[in-house]
């Protein structure tokens, strides 16, 4: 335990509580995660200030000019035309507050040769990460649906053969273009799917797609090294998440679900700019461990997400030929189960 003193002497020594260094820490390390929780870099990102007596953001969606006909827009000289009122469609989404707490005990801050902290630091940047990104695509319930192969229209028409080809996802892009809705503004105007890992091994076997691969000059390779996009195909981005769902539906097939995203889609609010607090109480004596045998740490967050453009984002759902949650079990593939 006297490592962790003279640490923390050497940070009140330079005007930093070990809390506020650790904080830095954890934000630091949440932004290398966004490589790998895709959502959390792909909505917008929008701050709750403090102290505003409120958890709530309202964003605005302006709504596109319609034409009418020829005859309604052309003007006519001398003659004001008919002016138009800007409408706009509110939406609101809340944060809420999220945290995990480890405990430590003396024995093993005295005995072990690892620091548990310094070791669970990027562990809780990770869970804290991987807690944004799932509350993101919890808020896409009320996204429209897509079945693959056009088969149906909920979970329950999902069969085994029912797997998901390129054809699907430059129809759902094509259908959000019909009504006037562009690609990802952070991707060239590009559309962006994202699919869940085991439906990208799908795409990647999909005819289509092998035999573009033999086009001289025809390129489907990674985009560039780094970039959380992995596959650029007819105007789209790919990339895949291995945390969107997979829920068996009424037929006992495990329904996988990928999306199609436009520009602004959807917002992740937080509250306030640093919105992700790191919490150390150390070693102390009080009433309830009267001896200083425990010590917590760390982290509480708030959060939300809310689907901006209800025409911005499609959910694609399929089976999959590489259904591993089924199929690649320990007993079938000859290696012990996976540990946590």
């Amino acid at each position: 335990m006297a490592a962790a003193n003279t640490t923390l002497a050497v940070l009140q020594k330079n005007g930093i509580s070990q809390d506020t260094y650790w904080s830095r820490r954890i934000l630091e390390m949440i932004k290398l995660e966004k490589s790998n929780f895709v959502f959390s870099s792909l909505g917008k990102e929008v701050t709750i200030p403090l102290h505003e007596g409120t958890t709530s953001f309202t964003a605005r969606r302006y709504n596109h000019i319609p034409y009418d006909n020829d005859t309604k827009h052309r003007l006519t000289e001398g003659v004001p035309p008919v002016a138009l009122k800007p409408e706009a469609q509110k939406v609101t989404g809340t944060v809420n507050q999220y945290g995990v707490v480890m405990e430590e005990t003396d024995v093993a801050a005295d005995v072990h040769f690892d620091n548990i902290k310094t070791i669970y630091q990027p562990e809780l940047a990770r869970h804290a990460a991987e807690v944004r990104e799932r509350n993101i695509i919890d808020s896409f319930a009320d996204a429209s649906i897509y079945v693959a192969g056009a088969t149906g229209t909920t979970a329950d028409d999902v069969t085994a053969a029912t797997v998901a080809t390129i054809k699907d996802f430059r129809t759902v892009a094509l259908s959000m273009t019909n009504y006037n809705r562009t690609g990802h503004s952070k991707y060239n105007g590009k559309f962006v799917a994202v699919v869940h890992t085991n439906v990208m091994q799908d795409l990647l076997d999909d005819p289509v797609l092998v035999n573009r691969a033999l086009v001289p000059g025809q390129e489907n390779g990674p985009i560039k090294k780094g970039s959380l996009i992995k596959y650029e195909l007819y105007g789209m981005y790919f990339t895949d998440s291995l945390i969107l769902p997979v829920e068996k539906n009424d037929s006992d097939v495990n329904v996988y679900t990928s999306y199609v995203l436009g520009k602004n889609p959807y917002m992740v609010i937080s509250l306030g700019s640093d919105n992700v607090k790191f919490y150390d109480t150390g070693f102390k004596a009080d009433k309830s461990d009267p001896l200083g045998q425990k010590a917590t740490f760390g982290y509480k967050m708030w959060t939300g997400a809310k689907i901006t453009d209800p025409m911005a984002i499609t959910a694609v759902l399929s089976a999959s030929g590489y259904d591993v949650a089924a199929d690649f079990t320990a007993d079938n593939i000859g290696r012990p189960a996976a540990q946590n």
